[in-house]
């Protein structure tokens, strides 16, 4: 009998949303292997959960509910979606999820995969065509697979899938994708042998070392040191570490890995010295506190520099002063080597960055110019362009660091002969700002005909798949008529997307598919409502996007409408000027308005007419009758253009002039 997931594993701590993802999910069985080491975890649910969080579920679970053990939690789910999932529709929606177990199951195949061309030649057919070089005809069967599994047995599509191999790939942009794979290819091979030589040598100096005697004390201040020269403090151990992002609290010995990124020392009572530095794993970061004799003290902090890469074995233990996690009582220093890997830009064809931000930028940039002009140097961009949040304070050192560069540069050419060097092909800076501009010409009501405030408006709200008029579609749309200041008729009417609708959607707005399936369709139910708005003025709480999902959708259905539009959103920021925030759901407190069902097109519309009619009243008693007037108070208000949104816009320099 199936249960709830969160009453098989009851202690387990997510995030709010993450539990909101998990808490219908049902657990069908729990099964493990015979050495205990893996729990399998069969689920069930009709909604689709995205792989990575599928993941982080696993590894959540193993770590909190066995912190102590290696057991792994693997997850098999099983799903029985909504019939709005087509195939193409769910690949379109999925195909990240597959990409992301590809990369866990063989990089080899997911990089195979990532340069497929996919296509639907009928409803349950899915052929991917790959190109044809040894790599492909050896892994596309594996490939196929993998699909098949995910497809027919965790979905229950029943579809077809075909491999093909193209005959000829011509053009620069899949030339480029075959040299890409092959380098990644390539680079994948070198690092699995570098693993497996530095496994082998693990093994040959643990061999060496099976009868190794820890340090002793030798009088007073003295360590004997054991055979294995990479100790540097304590004794030796073998235990593998753990991600310092995993400790949570005190929980006894642990082992860690990281570089030194901070080191201090302070003397204190008894002749002693407390030693203290801040570790990183890059998932976390921990300070580990040793107390040494004064004697010993030279001698310990010869081998722990800012910097250094060590492995350290220690307790686990909660500072009793300012509660802060630390590792302490120290058994064992090891020195290992440089465990990160440099970052390299694989792409045959290199980019320009023209969006920068350094350090300059305040709270959005931590890196210092040099840095990343070295870095972009490096990589093999021919320029890059800093463009910092309204400011230019990295244009000095950004000049500094290229004259640099380029004084080396001239040197290199000139000892290879070259006479009169020309700095034309060499690296640029290209010196920009983010500027931050508002549109303060921007009009409450948009095509105004100076209508009347006692005239017909149609008052809406659409609920939607998303944000993009393009690629989101209509769910839902609700509207109120407001004539003479009186709310009169109502339109309200559910919109089949025929598609799924987001998980995050339902969340909001309560609408699930099993609502909208029967419901018609846009083609059927735009003309309804711009019959029912056709004359009226439209006005919406952040008008431009809900007019842009009608526009948009109106111009892929050729009905071709031109409306006065008002944004109830632009006129609170006049009216209500004390308001920090306009959401719909603060003017509607501020007015005291109910707003019931929030994020339901009907009740927002009907909750943004009440509004609409309170400030007909109160712009009426400014003395203002017509939608002219309003746009004419718009502009006159310096309050309200302090308050209007920033929009961002890259400003380059062409020249010195420009620089200047």
């Amino acid at each position: 009998m199936a249960k709830a997931f969160f009453d098989v594993f009851p202690s387990l701590t997510v995030s709010k949303d993450m539990k909101e993802v998990f808490e219908e999910v049902q657990v069908e069985k729990v099964t493990s292997t015979k050495r205990k080491d893996l729990i399998r975890v069969y689920i069930f649910h009709n909604r689709l959960i995205p792989k990575d969080q599928i993941f982080f579920i696993e590894k959540e679970t193993s770590r909190q509910l066995f912190p102590s053990s290696s057991i792994q939690i693997k997850i098999y789910e099983h799903y029985k979606l909504s019939s709005q999932y087509t195939p193409e529709k769910f690949f379109h929606i999925y195909k990240d999820s597959i990409a992301l177990e590809l990369k866990a199951y063989n990089p080899i195949i997911y990089q195979l995969y990532k340069q497929t061309q996919i296509l639907f030649s009928e409803e349950k057919t899915m052929i991917f065509t790959m190109p044809s070089h040894q790599v492909a005809k050896r892994f596309s069967e594996e490939l196929a697979e993998i699909l098949d599994k995910i497809f027919n047995e965790r979905f229950a599509m029943a579809i077809d899938i075909r491999m093909v191999f193209s005959k000829d790939r011509q053009g620069k942009a899949l030339k480029s994708a075959d040299e890409k794979i092959k380098k990644e290819i390539e680079e994948i091979v070198d690092r699995t042998t570098l693993e497996i030589e530095k496994k082998n040598k693990i093994r040959e100096d643990v061999k060496k070392e099976q009868h190794v005697e820890p340090r002793k004390k030798e009088g007073k201040g003295k360590w004997k040191k054991t055979q294995n020269k990479d100790v540097l403090y304590g004794r030796d151990f073998e235990e593998e570490e753990m991600p310092i992002e995993q400790i949570l609290g005190e929980m006894g010995e642990v082992v860690i890995k990281g570089k030194i990124i901070r080191l201090d020392t302070r003397e204190i009572r008894n002749e002693k010295t407390i030693i203290m530095f801040d570790v990183t794993d890059f998932t976390d970061t921990i300070t580990v506190k040793m107390f040494a004799r004064n004697e010993q003290r030279e001698d310990i902090l010869e081998n722990l520099k800012t910097g250094a890469f060590i492995k350290l074995k220690g307790v686990t233990s909660i500072d009793k002063f300012d509660s802060e996690l630390t590792i302490g009582s120290v058994t064992g220093i090891k020195k290992i080597g440089d465990f990160t890997s440099a970052r390299k830009d694989t792409s045959p064809v290199k980019r320009v960055e023209l969006h920068c931000h350094t350090k300059m930028s305040d709270m959005d940039g931590v890196s210092d110019v040099k840095e990343i002009i070295h870095r972009a140097k490096n990589w093999g961009h021919p320029a890059i362009a800093i463009t910092d949040h309204g400011a230019v304070q990295s244009f000095p050192d950004a000049n500094h660091v290229w004259e640099d560069l380029w004084k080396k540069e001239k040197a290199k050419r000139r000892e290879a002969g070259e006479e009169n060097p020309d700095k034309k092909d060499f690296f640029k800076v290209i010196y920009g700002m983010e500027a931050y501009l508002v549109d303060d010409l921007k009009e409450v009501a948009t095509r105004s005909k100076g209508q009347s405030l006692d005239g017909e408006f149609v008052v809406f709200d659409l609920e939607t798949t998303g944000f993009s008029p393009v690629k989101d579609r209509i769910i839902e749309i609700g509207a109120v008529k407001v004539v003479g200041g009186k709310i009169q008729e109502k339109f309200s009417a559910f919109v089949n997307p025929e598609i799924p609708i987001p998980f995050q959607i339902e969340k909001l707005t309560g609408i699930h598919d099993e609502m909208v399936m029967n419901a018609e369709t846009i083609e059927k139910v735009l003309p309804k409502f711009l019959a029912f708005a056709k004359g009226g003025v439209m006005v919406a709480h952040n008008a431009a996007f809900d007019m842009g999902f009608i526009e948009k959708k109106g111009a892929d259905l050729k009905l071709h409408e031109e409306f006065t539009v008002v944004d109830t959103v632009s006129l609170s920021r006049i009216l209500l000027p004390s308001l920090r925030k306009h959401k719909l759901n603060n003017v509607a407190k501020a007015l005291n308005i109910s707003l019931e069902n929030h994020h339901r097109a009907v009740d927002d519309a009907n909750a943004t007419a009440e509004i609409f009619v309170k400030m007909i009243s109160m712009l009426k008693e400014r003395g203002i009758y017509t939608l002219d007037q309003v746009n004419e108070l718009g502009t006159s208000s310096k309050e309200g253009i302090k308050r209007l949104p920033t929009y961002h816009a890259i400003l380059l320099a062409k020249n010195d002039v420009g620089r200047v």
